[in-house]
Order: structure tokens, then sequence, then C-alpha cells
């Protein structure tokens, strides 16, 4: 059921939201638009869910093995884009 004033979206447009939406910095009318399409598109719903998964067990894993000096490296290629 489309609610009034959103438009139904593409997988490339809802694969372009997939992080905004994971780190919950996506707009109300974007958001329902996201949710609208993954709850139709297999495809996308799909990797909604791995990405979801996939920064979770990095989350661990982080807090597990990382060094200091690991977290150093990855900080200084992060800034470096």
């Amino acid at each position: 059921m489309k609610k009034s004033g959103h438009k139904n979206i593409s997988c490339q447009e809802a694969l372009k939201r997939v992080f905004d939406y994971i780190d919950n910095h996506i707009e109300d009318v974007s958001r329902d638009e996201f949710e609208q399409h993954i709850e139709k598109c297999r495809h996308c719903f799909d990797r909604v869910e791995f990405e979801k998964l996939l920064k979770s067990r990095l989350r661990t894993l982080q807090a597990r093995r990382s060094t200091d000096r690991l977290r150093k490296r990855v900080d200084d290629i992060i800034t470096k884009f």
C-alpha cells in the first residue's frame, strides 16, 4: 500500500541508501520509501540484512581484537579520504 506523497524507488536508489538506513541517517520520507521498497524486494532486503550482519560482526571483532596500532592505522587511512 503506497502512502500519499511517497514514491516507489528503484533498486539502484535503495542500494544507495542502505548505509544511511542502517546508520539511522535517513530522513523520514526517505526511510518510508526505503522500507516500502525492501518489503517488496527480496534482493534489496537480503542486502540490508547482510550489511547489518557484517557491520555487527566487524564491531564485535574490533572490540575483541583491535590493538591501538591497528586502530591508528585504520584512522590514518580513513582521514586520507
